[in-house]
């Protein structure tokens, strides 16, 4: 059975999620559903305890839990029956598109994990003095918010606690702030102008910023120490970058794709990989007497041209001027590591050619050919990377070749000394790679006519059609009509309004990027797994956990109005799941398993059209699902919102399903081309069968 990538993995971990109707009411984003009785200033209204579910710890002090009114402005109490209210609790408001401005009291001392995350509507949160923490996700995915009022009074700020808040415009961070988790502001593409008010903050983590990609102004804290992997990456509008102090580390890939940084004031001891990637306005870069590291690939697909070496570096990675177009480096005499000769970078008293480089970077015709100096033993990684030489000649002496030594060069051939070593990557992107050449994708081969159609398993088949005539099966020309009405059903709870379900538009309006990243992150395939990694690096999966538990909130949302036929593709995996063995199943294991119910750990990506679904896989996944079913477990006509042709509905992860038939099937295409033939296996939708 072939794989396919049809299918999400999701790891969830939500206590209760809030459907977002706000309690009964259902009203809608930009409704009337309350009124705005405050001012713009940060004075709340008079406090109110109705609405508001909350527990009491053993000093009587309240947490809320939940917000089961439908205000557009709810009063959040100070206190209830005198008790004080000291948080809001892990989850409060998930997911409600009722609320529009939030004032939180003062006396309330923390926000707790996902506390408004998905509050699409929410324009505007003021926050108390008495705070002193903001949970993970706390806000991620509030879409429309504005203003983040925060006061001084705040010392940490939770992972991914603004994920994707994109109509945020200038950020204005606490004084007191000594704690920011990961990607905190990660997608906030609006955000123009950063200012931290204080200096307790020394270090700046993973992916902070990341994606920023309209931020122009970022005012950094005095006593930073780090900065971490790719923390402002995809910065495209950061033209100015100020660092007081030195710092001790940037990690890998912190300023990649800065497209327009030009300005950099950067004290730094150790400088990892990628630091500079396709930070294209930079020309150049001239390291800190502070430079102890330059890392692999420090400058890949930037501006740089030249760069400064300074006395104290000692630690040049293999590779750190690979596939850059850094043409001249200088190293001071006292440099007592390294060493230009004729242009090129040497180590290790010039027995390893570090780096090739012309000995006039700047002549009006380039250097086509070059021949390595006698007595060098090592070519490291990359020393060749993206020159223009078509000839190299090579030493006697030579010893060993390291990966992608002359990776895009112009060479057709090369003399290779005898008994030379050379890494099994040595010529990669290279004409002289036998591997290098893409035979294209093979044609997939159509599974052949079966020896019969039908249900494999007649005698234990518990399918009957009786019990499941009122599922419909819709086909691509009656899905827009279909549409139509679910759409419909859904406005009637305020619900599905594709400007408000940002999760949901990432997953889809990124098809191929963002929809990698996730089948990669949760179903662990080691093949889209280098696909995505190549694209966001391989430090993303965390983020990618977060965005889908947003998206979990979205599939929450949506009402079914009809009872379905889906179609699938399978995984291996799943085909193993519902069998209940460890290898690929035979027909007999899997008629055996009819019966017997299993859950699916998978974000299952299905069709109503039986043909589209054919296109994924030799196998089909048949999936009988109640809008009842879909409901409990959490489901979206995607394609519905976003109109698009491949007729798409997105069921949760965990769903149990109940194994009716095994068999295969014949489908005759629209376009009347030849039969298609695939196995099936059937089931019914039971529900979720977990919620974390």
């Amino acid at each position: 059975m072939k794989k396919t990538y049809r299918c999400l993995a999701v790891f969830l971990c939500i206590a209760a999620v809030i459907l977002s109707s706000c309690g009964t009411g259902g009203s809608t984003p930009g409704g009337n559903a309350g009124s705005e009785a405050v001012s713009e200033k940060s004075e709340a209204p008079a406090a109110a305890a109705v609405d508001f579910e909350y527990t009491a710890d053993a000093d009587g002090r309240l947490t809320l839990t939940a917000y089961t009114g439908t205000e557009a402005d709810p009063v959040i109490p100070a206190e209830i029956d005198g008790q004080p209210v000291v948080s809001i609790g892990n989850g409060c408001f998930t997911g409600l598109l009722c609320i529009r401005k939030i004032h939180i009291p003062e006396g309330i001392e923390s926000i707790g994990d996902y506390a408004f995350e998905c509050c699409s509507a929410l324009e505007k949160v003021y926050f108390p003095e008495s705070l002193k923490s903001i949970g993970t996700g706390a806000f991620s995915g509030c879409s429309h918010l504005t203003l983040a009022d925060m006061q001084d009074g705040i010392t940490s700020i939770g992972t991914g606690a603004f994920l994707y808040c994109t109509s945020l415009v200038n950020l204005e961070l606490p004084a007191d702030l000594e704690a920011l988790g990961s990607f905190a502001f990660a997608g906030c593409e609006s955000i123009a102008r950063v200012n931290f008010r204080g200096d307790a903050l020394t270090a700046i983590p993973d992916r902070l910023f990341c994606g920023c990609a309209g931020m122009m102004y970022c005012n950094l804290p005095e006593k930073l120490a780090s900065v971490g992997k790719r923390a402002f990456a995809g910065c495209e509008e950061l033209r100015k970058l100020w660092f007081f102090e030195p710092l001790e580390k940037v990690s890998e890939y912190a300023f990649e794709e800065c497209v327009s940084l030009k300005n950099l004031n950067f004290p730094v001891e150790y400088m990892e990989k990628g630091t500079f990637t396709r930070c294209q306005a930079l020309s150049y870069f001239s390291c800190d007497e502070s430079t102890v590291r330059i890392g692999e690939m420090a400058f890949s697909g930037s501006g740089i041209k030249d760069v400064s070496v300074a006395a104290g570096t000692r630690d040049i990675a293999e590779g750190a001027f690979g596939n850059s177009f850094v043409k001249s480096v200088s190293v001071p005499e006292e440099n007592e590591y390294y060493e230009v000769k004729n242009g090129s970078l040497y180590a290790d008293g010039g027995k390893t050619l570090l780096a090739y480089f012309p000995e006039d970077p700047y002549a009006e015709e380039e250097q086509t050919e070059f021949t390595v100096p006698d007595g060098v033993e090592v070519i490291a990684a990359y020393a060749f990377s993206n020159s223009p030489l078509e000839v190299i000649r090579l030493p006697q002496s030579l010893k060993e070749i390291h990966a992608y030594a002359f990776s895009n060069t112009r060479i057709t051939g090369l003399d290779i000394p005898e008994n030379t070593v050379l890494d099994p990557d040595a010529l990669k992107q290279t004409a002289l790679d036998e591997e290098s050449s893409d035979p294209g994708q093979a044609a997939s081969e159509e599974m052949p006519r079966p020896d019969f159609i039908g249900s494999a398993a007649p005698d234990k088949s518990l399918f009957h059609e009786e019990d499941y005539r009122d599922y419909l099966e819709i086909s691509n020309d009656e899905f827009e009509a279909w549409s139509e009405k679910y759409l419909d059903y859904n406005r009637q709870y305020g619900i599905i309004d594709r400007e408000y379900m940002p999760y949901i538009m990432m997953y889809k309006g990124e098809t191929i990027t963002h929809y990698v990243a996730m089948t990669a992150v949760q179903n662990h395939d080691p093949d889209m797994w280098d696909r995505a990694a190549g694209k966001f690096g391989d430090d993303f999966e965390e983020m990618y956990l977060m965005m889908n538990h947003g998206l979990f909130t979205e599939l929450r949302r949506g009402k079914m109005c009809d009872s379905l036929v889906l179609y699938s593709g399978l995984y291996d995996s799943q085909v193993c799941a519902a069998a209940g063995t460890e290898t690929l199943p035979t027909t007999e294991q899997l008629v055996r398993a009819i019966g017997s119910t299993f859950t699916d750990p998978v974000m299952i990506s299905t069709t109503t059209d039986k043909e589209v679904a054919a296109g994924f896989g030799d196998t089909l996944f048949i999936i009988y699902a109640s809008k009842e079913a879909m409901e409990s477990l959490g489901a979206v006509a995607i394609d519905s919102l976003i109109g698009t042709m491949e007729k798409e509905i997105l069921m949760c992860a965990y769903a149990q399903y109940r194994i009716l038939d095994v068999g295969t099937m014949e489908i005759t295409p629209s376009d009347g081309s030849s039969p298609l033939y695939r196995n099936y296996i059937k089931v019914e939708l039971l529900g979720p069968g977990r919620t974390e």
